[in-house]
């Protein structure tokens, strides 16, 4: 198993924080699965600006966890050197209002169902406490993988 902290998912995914929206992560196995995990605290920024008055997560950032661990369970699995792989397509279900009222987390499981020449399709599902709170298919793409055979 590959795990990788903080600072690593930074530098891999070329996103810093705020925007880092998984904290820690770990690669289950290689072009199957991942997880994913993301700390909340009632002091996160986006609880201080999206409705304020409920400290409401935005489900956008449920979107961008969901994504993040995809992508690096994607980079993971297969050559992508300094390319990037693009999101293309998306289809997500947001299944439960996030709040916090104290220290809790969401495991993001993810998935690859398919890679043929560089499109890779895959799903995620984020829990709280064990409870489903969104899922999501997606396809990446990997314009530099265009050409590589299917990869089983």
């Amino acid at each position: 198993m590959n795990k990788k902290n903080k600072a690593d998912l930074s530098e891999l995914l070329d996103i810093q924080d705020p925007f880092l929206m998984i904290d820690a992560y770990e690669l289950i196995e290689a072009g199957q699965s991942a997880i994913g995990v993301k700390h909340l605290d009632a002091q996160d920024w986006f609880f201080q600006c999206h409705l304020p008055k409920s400290g409401v997560m935005p489900g956008t950032m449920q979107i961008e966890g969901m994504l993040q661990t995809l992508v690096l369970l994607i980079y993971d699995s297969f050559p992508h050197g300094e390319n990037r792989a693009l999101v293309n397509e998306i289809k997500v279900k947001l299944l439960s209002t996030i709040t916090v009222k104290s220290s809790t987390e969401i495991k993001y499981e993810a998935r690859i169902i398919s890679m043929r020449r560089g499109i890779c399709k895959g799903e995620v599902k984020g829990f709280r406490e064990g409870e489903l709170i969104c899922s999501g298919e997606f396809t990446y793409v990997s314009p530099h993988l265009m050409a590589t055979p299917k990869l089983t």
